[in-house]
């Protein structure tokens, strides 16, 4: 795995055998502005995602009691993997790794099983879920994270 996002790379690809102009280095000091922020979410996604992933099914099981029983394990699989890239996205402040990663694993599970309407709403008690747990600033990053998912949940209901 690529240590550096998409942009970071990119940029040091370019500058081989030259020196990068101030306009040059600002990913670079933008990654390294937000690190602390990046790291701090990426670390209270990894503390508690086990606890995010169970608070969002409980609220989806009100609502769909029957899909819990029969998808349930599956359901809490798939949804702390998406936490874990959604972690690694943050930490790495790369949307491109994101969808690259995910996205396209995800889309084909979740139209395979033809569940859409459900776990659009099972992304959003996740998204409250963060909403609750975590200060605003790292509920914040999680957020087109989550909505890119719920967008493209959405264009299949």
């Amino acid at each position: 795995m690529h240590t550096f996002n998409q942009q970071l790379e990119k940029k040091i690809l370019e500058a081989d055998g030259q020196y990068l102009d101030a306009r040059g280095l600002e990913p670079l000091e933008r990654y390294l502005q937000t690190y602390s922020t990046r790291l701090a979410t990426y670390q209270q996604l990894r503390d508690l995602s086990d606890k995010l992933v169970l608070q969002a099914l409980r609220h989806l099981a009100q609502t769909y009691p029957e899909l819990i029983q029969s998808h349930g394990q599956r359901c809490k699989y798939d949804m702390t993997e998406v936490l874990r890239y959604v972690a690694l996205s943050i930490l790495r402040d790369d949307e491109v790794f994101f969808k690259e990663q995910m996205m396209s694993w995800l889309d084909t599970i979740l139209m395979a099983h033809k569940k859409t309407t459900h776990c659009t709403a099972a992304y959003r008690y996740l998204q409250d879920a963060i909403n609750s747990a975590l200060p605003a600033i790292s509920s914040g990053l999680t957020r087109s994270y989550l909505e890119m998912i719920i967008t493209t949940l959405e264009s299949h209901a």
